[in-house]
């Protein structure tokens, strides 16, 4: 499994929304955040899908709720938050989630989710991992989960029992 990942703020500095448009997949979007969160994932899947694993048709289609390469060859996960939008490839199916680790009640937290959860470590590694499942569709057989940037956590499944980290979490140079 490698992950990429692109800043959204530094990706919107060189790109503008006339250039996103051709990643909308044909769907409207109800605020500019979503319309960028959307179509910056889809750049970076199908870019990347060319560039990495020498995909020429890298048309999305939804099945079962989950999007995936209408031809196969891949699979992918993306997920984003706050400035990031990240994206998992694999040659398994995977999940992926990112969130940014904010202060929480970790005792209500706690309680609700029967864990004991000291630190917003604590909770986000359970939570990106919980998302990154819901993603998968199924109990990940493996689960990866790391810090990122400081502030975010990441979290990585698979249906790969022996898959133990990704070989790359890089940053997709636009």
């Amino acid at each position: 499994m490698e992950i990429y990942y692109i800043n959204t703020d530094e990706f919107l500095k060189t790109h503008d929304t006339e250039f996103l448009r051709k990643y909308t997949d044909g769907k409207e979007f109800k605020s500019l955040k979503r319309f960028t969160q959307f179509t910056i994932g889809r750049y970076l899947v199908k870019t990347a899908a060319k560039n990495f694993y020498s995909m020429a048709d890298t048309e999305i289609i939804i099945e079962n709720d989950k999007p995936k390469f209408k031809n196969g060859g891949m699979f992918f996960s993306i997920s984003h938050s706050a400035n990031f939008v990240a994206a998992a490839f694999d040659v398994l199916e995977c999940g992926l989630d990112i969130e940014e680790m904010k202060p929480r009640d970790f005792e209500a937290l706690s309680k609700r989710y029967n864990k004991n959860f000291k630190t917003a470590e604590d909770f986000y590694k359970f939570w990106t991992a919980y998302e990154a499942e819901i993603k998968l569709q199924q109990k990940g057989q493996s689960v990866f989960s790391c810090v990122f940037q400081d502030r975010f956590m990441l979290s990585a499944v698979s249906v790969n029992p022996v898959f133990s980290k990704p070989s790359c979490i890089s940053r997709f140079d636009v």
